[in-house]
């Protein structure tokens, strides 16, 4: 899930809209929950349902965020333990991490109900977008449209739509980010460490320009509804997608 606060609650209206236009319902099954934005962001809407991650830490915070809302079951575990089926299945900023994505695909596909959905983010544009970041976050792959069509369309699910939800003003933020910052605490971990450390905030956006850009709310619903009106279907320029797909 994306940690900088403006891109994050740009997604969760992205899946806002989601939900209104294809009629989503619980229960959910998040799964990479992170430190619980998503499950949360549902459970306002009354949703029911499952939220699972591997990491300790942002399951600490999850727990916090998620205490008043006894609809979420919060759990440590592995997707491949998981049985039973739900009705929208969330995989947000979790594929890109995984040596055998299809295997995580396909066991998503099995926890999805019949004419059930799954959402995905996925980082985008593996030719032009690959940058120290996906190294830093423990990405092993980018997508292509075209990639995840035919990984999706291999697992029994049909793809629906695809929005890019970061072209053109998150993309140009990350275009400076990568010419400003350097970052490479994370360089010598693991692929499972530095996974597990990509779904909490890094520090160094916790600076005072962040934090400025986060407290612009007026300014960031115009951006919302400039971005997802005119710019959503632009897969090819930004560098993240969300993708919808359908058990069918």
């Amino acid at each position: 899930m994306a940690n900088f606060l403006p891109l994050k609650n740009y997604l969760l209206y992205c899946i806002g809209k989601l939900v209104d236009q294809h009629q989503l319902s619980s229960p959910f099954l998040d799964v990479g929950c992170g430190i619980g934005d998503v499950a949360e962001y549902l459970a306002r809407k009354g949703w029911a349902g499952k939220a699972i991650d591997i990491s300790a830490d942002a399951l600490d915070q999850a727990r916090i965020k998620l205490k008043h809302f006894p609809s979420i079951e919060l759990t440590s575990q592995n997707l491949y333990e998981l049985t039973g089926t739900y009705q929208t299945v969330f995989l947000m900023d979790i594929l890109e991490h995984l040596p055998d994505d299809e295997s995580a695909l396909k066991k998503a596909a099995e926890l999805t109900a019949k004419n059930g959905f799954v959402i995905l983010a996925i980082p985008s544009n593996p030719a032009k977008e690959w940058r120290w970041d996906d190294d830093m976050y423990g990405h092993v792959r980018r997508y292509s449209e075209e990639d995840i069509r035919q990984k999706l369309t291999n697992c029994g699910l049909q793809p629906v739509l695809y929005w890019d939800f970061t072209f053109p003003v998150f993309w140009l933020m990350r275009q400076l980010q990568m010419k400003l910052t350097r970052n490479n605490t994370l360089s010598k971990k693991d692929l499972q460490s530095k996974t597990k450390l990509s779904g909490l905030r890094p520090p160094w956006q916790e600076s005072f320009l962040s934090s400025f850009l986060s407290k612009l709310l007026i300014l960031w619903k115009f951006i919302y509804i400039i971005q997802f009106r005119f710019f959503k279907t632009k897969i090819a320029c930004g560098h993240e997608m969300i993708v919808l797909a359908q058990k069918v």
